[in-house]
């Protein structure tokens, strides 16, 4: 321990020293060093506070609606419009409810901004722990009843349990979304109206603006550590920790290690005192939640009446706001299509169509690489160690910071058939869509029990064997879970996708329902009615995809796939 005071002295005071020769010596990039640091910790509160809200919002979404199968019928239909509707179309509720609310207060914008970067987080995480009920083994149900374990009890010993390796990965993945879209959270732009608060994604935001690269460079350099240090310290752990969950019967899977960055610091002190100071102080909180948990377990089992009566008053408060809701959106809409239809509302039909058909290249050429390298970085402990910190952080960088790369990379190759346009939407789209598609993958992949692992052994499954009858199977329901919500961020996306604004120059598309709705928010006019019927027609395009495509495969996917204990 002697040896550890020592070095970690010694490398305080270089660092001090260092840090004072800095400021010295270049006074101005001391300043800035100092200004990006403190920006950074104020997009991490954000996007902190953020993540709290949509951890509690998935968990009782996505328990809901995987545990009723009625409340299920209507509830992840919705959650798939939600996650599909692109964030532009938040700024003007974000607005109404939180700036305006606020008389236009920096505490309304504050909300405004948390309550966008939510909007992109928690969507997938729900997704997530629906998935992870749905293919819950049907023997731990039938146990669970059997052994009486109802309502809140069965939720604390049985679903939460059973939902947290896939809550871990989806909160990773929801969180390098939450740093993709924070440029345009931090940046609130509807028409002439403007407003910005100090935080790396408004850092970048302006120097887009300003076409300035260097900044963009420092902003995506500080952001990549950030990204790194919350994946040292804060999802690799987690990431371990969670392994404890997974459902398997034999001690033969692989066995996670904690990240480099702990093993490369063991020399530290680990501070026993502080440690047993902070121990005593959460002690008495967690006697607290011990004794409130006992007797609610006990009243729920011994009043069931009671806890009918309560879930009837929460179905009917909700039906009334969710009639209220409706109501209200009828009479807009009708409203709408009784005046005058704006010039450019004849194009959405087109506008849908050439949208759609750049998904459709993007998933496919997204699919055709994560798949493969998701299969190498669940089973190659090594890798997965290496290689996923490092996809973390380009999965965070923000699309309008690669602005110049991908513009100048369409220019380059289709510049002289004027489609850069083109090519820089189908980027856009790509990179937005394919980072879902992988973590959610390696997720599937990693679940796989070990038992199941040393079965194929056993049996000598190798090569397309395996991936037939083994490996396919078992990555289905992440399969379309990640498919599901990376067309949603592939929708979302759009919007930045077909059309571009860097350094006072705009790329935009021929035709698209992204281009339409940017057009409609950025350009400074009264185009509410056509920003209305754009998102619209989006969310009639994903009712239909869902109806028709999405909801019968994870039917049929949720039961033939499912992995029963026995």
């Amino acid at each position: 321990m002697a040896v550890g005071r020592k070095e970690l002295r010694a490398l305080a005071v270089a660092l001090i020293a260092l840090a004072v020769v800095a400021a010295v010596l270049v006074p101005s990039a001391a300043f800035t060093a100092g200004y990006l640091a403190l920006i950074a910790f104020f997009s991490t509160v954000r996007m902190t506070l953020a993540f709290l809200l949509s951890l509690v919002f998935a968990i009782a979404y996505g328990t809901a609606a995987a545990t009723n199968k009625r409340a299920g019928e209507f509830l992840i239909p919705i959650l798939d419009i939600l996650q599909s509707v692109p964030i532009l179309a938040f700024f003007p509720p974000a607005l109404l409810f939180f700036v305006y609310s606020f008389n236009g207060n920096v505490i309304g914008v504050e909300f405004a901004v948390i309550f966008l970067i939510f909007t992109s987080m928690s969507w997938n995480m729900a997704f997530g722990v629906y998935e992870a009920l749905t293919t819950l083994p049907a023997d731990l149900r039938e146990a669970a009843t059997v052994f009486g374990v109802r309502d809140w009890l069965r939720f604390r010993r049985l679903f939460f349990p059973a939902t947290i390796p896939k809550l871990v990965y989806n909160s990773m993945l929801s969180w390098t979304v939450g740093w993709f879209y924070l440029v345009a959270s931090e940046a609130i732009t509807t028409g002439a109206f403007t407003r910005e608060r100090p935080g790396l994604g408004s850092f970048i935001y302006d120097a887009g603006q300003r076409g300035d690269l260097a900044s963009i460079v420092v902003g995506i350099g500080v952001l990549a550590i950030v990204v790194l240090l919350l994946d040292t310290f804060l999802w690799r752990p987690l990431s371990v920790w969670s392994e404890r969950f997974r459902m398997e019967q034999t001690a033969g899977g692989p066995v996670s290690r904690m990240p480099w960055g702990y093993e490369r610091l063991r020399w530290l002190p680990r501070f026993p005192r502080i440690r047993r100071w902070i121990a005593a102080r959460l002690a008495p909180l967690a006697h607290g939640w011990n004794r409130a948990a006992t007797p609610l377990d006990r009243f729920y089992v011994s009043h069931p009446r009671v806890i009918r009566s309560v879930r009837w008053l929460d179905l009917s408060m909700f039906l009334v706001i969710l009639a209220s809701v409706v109501v209200t959106g009828v009479v807009g809409i009708a409203a709408i299509f009784l005046s005058p239809l704006p010039s450019l509302a004849s194009e959405i039909p087109v506008a849908v169509l050439a949208s759609l058909g750049r998904l459709v290249l993007a998933y496919l050429v997204a699919l055709g690489w994560t798949v493969p390298v998701a299969a190498w970085v669940a089973h190659n402990e090594r890798a997965s160690r290496l290689i996923t910190p490092v996809l973390e952080v380009v999965a965070s960088i923000p699309a309008t910071a690669l602005f110049p790369l991908i513009i100048a990379f369409s220019v380059l190759a289709v510049g002289a058939f004027g489609l850069e346009a083109e090519l820089a939407a189908f980027l856009v789209s790509l990179f937005a869509m394919q980072w879902y598609l992988l973590f959610n993958l390696i997720a599937g992949m990693r679940s796989l029990p070990g038992d199941m692992r040393e079965a194929a052994k056993v049996f000598g499954l190798r090569g397309w064997t395996y991936w037939k009858r083994v490996l396919l199977p078992a990555m289905t329901p992440s399969l379309l879970t990640g498919s599901i919500t990376a067309w949603g961020a592939g929708w979302n996306a759009l919007i930045v996708a077909e059309y571009i604004s860097y350094a006072g120059h705009v790329y935009q598309v021929g035709a698209g329902i992204g281009y339409l709705i940017a057009y409609a928010t950025y350009t400074p006019g009264d185009h509410g009615r056509l920003l209305l019927l754009s998102v619209l027609a989006l969310v009639l395009v994903v009712l239909a995809m869902n109806k028709l495509l999405w909801r019968p495969i994870i039917r049929r996917a949720s039961d033939r796939f499912r992995i029963e204990i026995q």
